[in-house]
C-alpha cells in the first residue's frame, strides 16, 4: 500500500468518526439520506468537512499522477503513442473522456501533471520533477490542484532571466505560503501579483498597453436592465473600484448621513446588488458636482510605492485595496494630483507612529494603516479598505492610539476580536490571529491581511 492509499484511509477514519457516534445512538430514519449528517455536533461536522476535502485533495493529486503518466505515454511518436492510440488528439483529451471532466479542466491537470512527475535524464537516469515542492505538497493533499496550477503557472511567467536555483527558491516560498492558512481565492490572488514583483523593471508599456485595450459597452436588454460591460486597466480599475468599494459600504452611509434610513446591522443581500446602490451613489454624487468640487466627503485613493522607485522611475507601485499595479513611472505622473496620495514606504512622508495618546487614531494613522494592512486584516477576509475601522489591539483604554496598536478590521472581524474572544498578534510584519477554543480546541493560529510577499532576493 503506497503513502497515498495510506492517507486516504486515515482520512476516511476521521471522516467517519463523528458518523461512528450517531449510528451508536440509533437516533435517525435509515430512509433520510442526510439523517446521519444532521445530527453530527458543530465539531464533528466540521472536522468531517475538513477529512472530506483532503480525501478529495489526495485522490485528485493520484488523478493527477496518473494524468501525467497518461502525457507521458502520449509523448512517442509511433504506433504506441496512447492518445493517437484511443483516438484523442491530445493526452489532455484523452484526459476529457476517460475521466468525465471538461476539455478545459483536463487541460489545466495534464499541465499540472507534467509538471509535478518524475523526469528521466536521456541515459535513463531518474530525475525529480520540474515542481517537486508542488508536487510534494500535492501528495500530502496539503495543495489544492487548482491553486496547484496557478503556482505552476505563475512559476512559468517569471522564468526568464532566473536560474533554476532561483526559480526553486520562489516555487519553495510560494508553496510555503499555500500551507499558512490562507483561502484559495486569497493564493489565486496572490499569484497574480508575484510577476509584478519579480520585474524590478516595472510593468513599463504593459500600463500603456492594457489602457489601449481598455473599453466600456452598453446594451439594453430586453427585460428592461441595461448591461454594462467594463473591461478596465490597472490604473481606472484603482480609481472605479476605489470609488465603489467607498459608495457600497452601508455602515458608511448609516453613520455619515443624518437622515439616513434606520438599517440592519448586516445587509443581508449579495455585494453585486450593493454594488448597484454604490454605482448610483456615485452617478448621483457626480451630478451634484459644483465649481468642480462634488458634494460631500472626498475619497482617497492611495498608491504605494518604494523611495528607490519613485526616485528612479523604474520598478512598479501598489494600490492598496484593489491589489493592483502600475509602473512606477505612472506613479510618478499621479504624484501631483489632488485625489491622489503617494505614500512612499521606507522614506519619511509619512509617519507610521503618531502615538499621542488620542483614543481616536488620526487620519493619518488611517492612512499608514491602510498602506500596512490594504483593507481589513481579519482572518481570511477581502474587505476594502472603505469598509473598515481603525480598531484598538489592546482596548483604547489601556494601548495606546498608536500605528503598533491599532489594525483596521471590517464590523464582522472587529466582533471576533472584541467579543467573540479571537485574540490577535502581529509578528515579523504580520497578523496571526488565535481562535477561541470553542472554535478550534488546538489553538491553531490563522493568518490574517493580505498574503505577504514572496522574498525574490533570496
Amino acid at each position: 500500500m503506497n503513502r497515498n492509499a495510506e492517507a486516504l484511509l486515515e482520512q476516511a477514519s476521521a471522516y467517519a468518526h463523528g458518523f461512528d457516534r450517531v449510528s451508536a445512538s440509533g437516533r435517525f430514519d435509515d430512509a433520510s439520506s442526510d439523517g446521519p449528517v444532521r445530527l453530527l455536533t458543530d465539531q464533528e461536522l466540521l472536522q468531517s468537512t475538513a477529512a472530506a476535502s483532503r480525501a478529495i485533495r489526495l485522490l485528485t493529486a493520484e488523478r493527477t499522477k496518473l494524468a501525467g503518466e497518461i502525457a507521458r505515454r502520449s509523448e512517442v511518436r509511433d504506433e504506441s503513442n496512447l492518445a493517437r492510440t484511443m483516438g484523442a488528439a491530445s493526452p489532455a483529451a484523452l484526459l476529457a473522456q476517460v475521466a468525465g471532466v471538461p476539455r478545459e479542466e483536463a487541460g489545466t491537470i495534464t499541465a499540472l501533471a507534467t509538471a509535478v512527475r518524475p523526469r528521466e535524464a536521456i541515459d535513463g537516469t531518474p530525475l525529480p520533477a520540474k515542481r517537486a515542492h508542488v508536487a510534494a505538497a500535492l501528495n500530502e493533499g496539503c495543495l489544492d490542484v487548482s491553486v496547484a496550477a496557478a503556482l505552476v503557472r505563475t512559476l512559468k511567467k517569471v522564468e526568464n532571466g532566473r536560474t533554476p536555483l532561483e526559480l526553486e527558491e520562489l516555487e519553495r516560498q510560494l508553496v510555503e505560503r499555500s500551507q499558512e492558512g490562507y483561502t484559495a481565492d486569497e493564493l489565486l490572488e496572490h499569484f497574480r501579483l508575484v510577476p509584478a514583483y519579480a520585474h524590478p523593471e516595472g510593468n513599463g508599456p504593459r500600463d500603456g498597453e492594457l489602457a489601449g485595450q481598455a473599453a466600456v459597452s452598453k446594451r439594453k436588454l430586453d427585460n428592461g436592465l441595461t448591461r454594462w460591460v467594463l473591461d478596465l486597466d490597472p490604473l481606472t480599475a484603482g480609481f472605479f473600484e476605489t470609488a465603489l468599494d467607498a459608495n457600497t459600504s452601508q455602515r458608511r452611509f448609516q453613520l455619515v448621513l443624518d437622515d439616513a434610513p434606520k438599517l440592519d446591522d448586516k445587509d443581508l443581500r449579495p455585494l453585486n446588488k450593493r454594488r448597484v446602490d454604490g454605482v448610483q451613489r456615485i452617478a448621483k454624487k457626480v451630478l451634484k458636482i459644483d465649481d468642480g468640487h462634488v458634494a460631500g466627503t472626498a475619497v482617497t485613493m492611495l498608491v504605494t510605492i518604494s523611495e528607490e522607485a519613485l526616485r528612479s522611475g523604474i520598478g512598479h507601485a501598489l494600490l492598496p485595496g484593489c491589489m493592483e499595479t502600475i509602473s512606477a513611472a505612472t506613479a510618478r505622473m499621479l504624484a501631483a494630483e489632488a485625489e491622489i496620495i503617494p505614500v512612499v514606504l521606507g522614506g519619511e512622508s509619512q509617519p507610521l507612529d503618531l502615538g499621542t495618546g488620542r483614543r481616536f487614531f488620526s487620519e493619518a494613522q488611517r492612512r499608514a494603516m491602510a498602506v500596512r494592512d490594504q483593507g481589513c486584516a481579519g482572518p481570511n477576509c477581502d474587505a476594502p479598505l472603505s469598509w473598515c475601522d481603525a480598531a484598538h489591539i489592546d482596548p483604547a483604554g489601556y494601548g495606546s492610539t498608536s500605528i503598533e496598536n491599532g489594525i483596521l478590521l471590517c464590523w464582522r472581524c472587529h466582533r471576533l476580536h472584541d467579543e467573540h474572544g479571537w485574540q490577535v498578534q502581529r509578528e515579523d510584519g504580520r497578523w496571526w490571529w488565535t481562535p477561541p477554543p470553542h472554535v478550534d480546541p488546538r489553538g491553531r493560529r490563522r493568518p490574517g491581511g493580505p498574503v505577504p510577499p514572496v522574498n525574490l532576493s533570496a
